[in-house]
């Protein structure tokens, strides 16, 4: 593979562009790739919306994460291993091109496994910090959320304080369909859905009159024209729904 070009001559990342920018994103790729599909960037707009999508999923664990200074000798580290093997550390790999290409398609795979897994684990770890994280709250009237669709990653982290009447919102990996907005719903048993605000503010307002949560009570995010539902009641589909449950 030369210039981010295969022996098939395509672009190392025509199989799964959506894959590789999320590597991008990680910084995975190898110098070469990075440079090749850096340059790419600038004449695909497909990918560079594939680039944004993954920014905006894995922004929220940066903040999970508390700031490390690395020792001086990671950087020493880093300049002493730079040209091992070649790019991307082949130096070895067999001469026929479609070898190194086989080679090459399966060391990504690879990659990428560790990458979801690494993902699915970070996820995992900043929910469980957030949830066992002291938060001050005027009493025990404690409720939390993980909103999801259908069981895939969580999308929002939401606790509802009842005695301090504010719900926070953690955004994982909900996705604002452009020109429009999430809308948190709460909604009880036998009653219609109270708006709870707009996500993306992390803290919100309780709505005068919610004193309590009904057994069975979830929380809901619709789609809504942008500003919110313009009815008070849910106009779009709900594309992310969760149980609360009481801590």
């Amino acid at each position: 593979m030369s210039g981010g070009i295969t022996d098939r001559g395509v672009p190392f990342w025509a199989e799964d562009p959506d894959g590789t920018a999320g590597e991008y994103v990680l910084g995975t790729l190898s110098a070469a790739e990075r440079a090749a599909f850096a340059q790419a960037l600038r004449g695909d707009a497909s990918l560079r919306a594939a680039v944004a999508a993954w920014e905006g999923r894995l922004a929220p664990l940066a903040e999970t994460a508390p700031a490390v200074v690395p020792a001086p000798r990671v950087w020493e580290s880093i300049e002493a291993r730079i040209g091992i093997g070649g790019a991307g550390g082949r130096a070895d790999a067999p001469d026929s091109g479609i070898g190194r290409d086989r080679i090459v398609r399966l060391e990504r795979g690879v990659r990428r496994w560790r990458i979801a897994a690494g993902l699915a684990s970070a996820l995992a770890a900043g929910l469980a910090l957030w949830i066992v994280v002291p938060h001050p709250a005027a009493d025990q009237r404690q409720y939390l959320a993980v909103v999801d669709r259908g069981g895939t990653l969580p999308a929002l982290i939401v606790r509802v304080d009842l005695g301090g009447q504010t719900v926070q919102v953690r955004s994982l990996a909900a996705e604002t369909p452009p020109d429009h907005s999430l809308e948190l719903w709460y909604v009880g048993a036998g009653a219609p859905p109270r708006s709870l605000g707009l996500v993306g503010p992390s803290r919100l307002t309780l709505p005068a009159g919610l004193g309590g949560v009904s057994d069975g009570a979830s929380l809901a995010v619709s789609v809504e024209p942008k500003g919110g539902s313009p009815t008070g009641a849910p106009t779009g589909p709900v594309v992310y729904s969760g149980r609360l449950i009481r801590e």
